[in-house]
């Protein structure tokens, strides 16, 4: 399941559940996500879930700004059109918001050394 963790001064104050397809946000009415705010345009950015071909249960994540005013922002860096891992931070206007996914499993990759002999 992928989630947006609504950040405020580094604090989770809501989530909001991403299902596959597309993901809009902007200022105006019929938006996925509307976010009130002059610093967010109409139509500011799509988020878009594929299922991953080989593994159903795990999903590409891309985010793509729509020709916002003031751009779409990942990790701090604006950004056109970019893929989305767990623990990116996105921001739109003052917005902000982490990227969850519970299907990320970190820290269970096993590490192999092959001696040079």
């Amino acid at each position: 399941m992928i989630k947006l963790k609504h950040i405020v001064h580094g604090a989770v104050v809501s989530e909001i559940e991403i299902s596959e397809g597309d993901f809009t946000i902007g200022r105006n009415h019929g938006n996925n996500l509307q976010l009130d705010e002059g610093g967010v345009s109409g139509n500011h950015a799509v988020i878009t879930l594929v299922a991953d071909s080989c593994i159903p249960e795990m999903f590409d994540i891309t985010i793509r700004d729509l020709d916002s005013t003031n751009g779409t922002y990942v990790n701090s860096h604006a950004v056109k059109e970019q893929k989305l891992e767990h623990g990116d931070y996105i921001r739109f206007g003052t917005y902000e918001y982490k990227v969850f996914d519970d299907q990320a499993h970190y820290g269970t990759q096993t590490e192999y050394h092959i001696s040079g002999e």
